[in-house]
């Protein structure tokens, strides 16, 4: 008789945690999504039962930035839509705290393994890219209803500033400019960060008359606006951004514009999907 296989996306142990209840510190969603994925999808490869993921976090970080109850960076309402594919949190706590665990180099050899941090990014889920589109989709009764004269423009400021990896402003607001002078087009600006410090940040007094700030209740109900949008643009460091992509169905012909260069793309690329068109100076 085989031995059952147990997957857990613990996702990332954090500064402080207590498995499944809470953690101090943690991801951004785009980054939480590739473990727990990870373990969805392996587990249906291998036959294992996925145990409840360990997402229920805080960030305090970007709460003193912003100021802000999403800031906090907790996506329980997100995750809660996917617990049907999972164990319950109490059973799961029994296999966690009895049993011992192993990393994702031993999937071939152990029964018990945890999913944990970014791996290979989009890498490890194309093969799985119809499945988990098809996955969130219903999960969230989402209709992918192309929209061909909207943009997506993703402006992420926050940890981007704080790494030194933040773009430049003028490089911003040049194809802000270049895209709102096609007043056909309906601008949308999808950002961490809210109006006022968004304007200061860009040196703008206001915004274009054709472009405005969404502001969705869920960081998911983002991630999907972006995906049925027929432009999108932003920056591919970004977790956040390449899920969009990730999302948009292939048959849409999604056009993407990165905000850095190409020869930055390939240094940092976690995706295998290129992006359309690339910054030049």
């Amino acid at each position: 008789m085989n031995k059952v296989k147990y997957y857990l996306p613990l996702i990332h142990k954090g500064t402080l945690s207590i498995y499944p209840f809470f953690r101090i510190g943690g991801f951004g969603l785009g980054n939480m999504l590739f473990p727990f994925f990870r373990s969805i999808c392996f587990g249906i490869r291998d036959g294992a039962a996925v145990l409840y993921p360990f997402y229920n976090q805080i960030q305090p970080r970007n709460f003193f930035r912003e100021r802000t109850i999403n800031s906090l960076r907790n996506y329980n309402d997100i995750f809660s839509k996917f617990k049907y594919a999972t164990l319950p949190p109490y059973k799961s706590l029994t296999l966690y705290s009895t049993k011992k665990w192993f990393g994702e180099d031993y999937i071939s050899k152990k029964d018990l393994i945890l999913f944990e941090g970014c791996k290979n990014y989009f890498f490890d889920l194309l093969p799985y890219r119809n499945f988990i589109q098809k996955f969130i989709f219903d999960s969230y009764n989402f209709k992918t209803k192309f929209d061909l004269q909207k943009a997506a423009f993703h402006i992420r400021l926050g940890d981007f500033m704080r790494t030194g990896q933040s773009l430049s402003k003028e490089i911003i607001k040049d194809k802000l400019k270049s895209f709102s002078n096609n007043e056909l087009l309906d601008i949308e600006i999808y950002s961490d960060s809210n109006l006022n410090n968004l304007l200061k940040y860009l040196e703008l007094d206001r915004l274009p008359k054709n472009v405005r700030l969404i502001k969705n209740s869920s960081p998911i109900q983002d991630i999907l606006a972006m995906s049925k949008c027929k432009y999108i643009i932003g920056n591919p460091n970004s977790t956040f951004v390449e899920w969009a992509r990730f999302l948009s169905p292939v048959e849409n012909s999604q056009v993407s514009h990165a905000l850095i260069n190409e020869k930055q793309f390939l240094k940092i690329q976690i995706t295998p999907f290129s992006w359309d068109y690339f910054y030049e100076e």
